[in-house]
């Protein structure tokens, strides 16, 4: 069986759909948020896949958000590795 449906894609970046589509069998990323569910339940396939797309999604935010202090600690990691003062 298939369907078309739709993201919303004030919630869901078009990298976390695709990240999403890589994880879950069965769905195809379009344009515009569209997707293109097959399987013998399109329903539950959609619902796992929205899931998925939830977590990349925080992922994503995540990375974003943190970006500068993960680079802090990195390079401050780096540099005791190397045993190197400050």
């Amino acid at each position: 069986m298939k369907k078309d449906l739709a993201a919303d894609l004030a919630v869901y970046s078009d990298e976390a759909l695709r990240l999403a589509a890589n994880v879950v069998e069965g769905v195809r990323v379009g344009a515009g948020g569209r997707l293109q569910v097959e399987g013998a339940d399109p329903d539950a396939i959609f619902s796992e896949f929205m899931n998925e797309a939830l977590n990349q999604q925080c992922r994503i935010d995540l990375v974003k958000r943190n970006y500068k202090t993960s680079q802090l600690i990195l390079a401050n990691a780096l540099v005791s590795a190397l045993g190197q003062k400050k």
